[in-house]
């Protein structure tokens, strides 16, 4: 079931994007946030009355212990992140792509936890 997501949640995941991603709130304020099953959290249009579905707009967080980013979230936003990402080059998308472990050199200013992974601004 589909719900609007509480204001200390959506707290500590707007937090986590500007401490971890240097992305301000004001870039995601204009969105609705809705919590679903298995603790996702969905960015999309406001809540359809008609009927109650189980997601709508886009999964861009999973809550465990901490806020886990999906794909999505990094797809969205990936041009606002400046801080933790880290830009590989053609050769090195190939190898990640293909599941191997990278140590790029641009690594020094990375805290530990999750990073984005970029090409040519993507």
């Amino acid at each position: 079931m589909l719900n609007e997501l509480n204001k200390d949640v959506r707290k500590i995941i707007l937090d986590y994007c500007l401490e971890r991603f240097g992305i301000s709130k004001k870039y995601l304020d204009g969105y609705n946030w809705y919590i679903g099953s298995k603790n996702r959290i969905y960015i999309g249009p406001e809540e359809v009355e008609r009927i109650r579905p189980e997601s709508i707009g886009l999964c861009i967080f999973r809550i465990d212990k901490t806020p886990k980013p999906t794909t999505n979230f990094i797809q969205l936003f990936g041009h606002l992140i400046t801080k933790n990402s880290i830009s590989i080059d053609t050769k090195e998308v190939m190898e990640f792509c293909s599941g191997k472990d990278l140590t790029p050199n641009k690594a020094d200013n990375i805290d530990r936890g999750f990073v984005a992974v970029k090409n040519r601004e993507r």
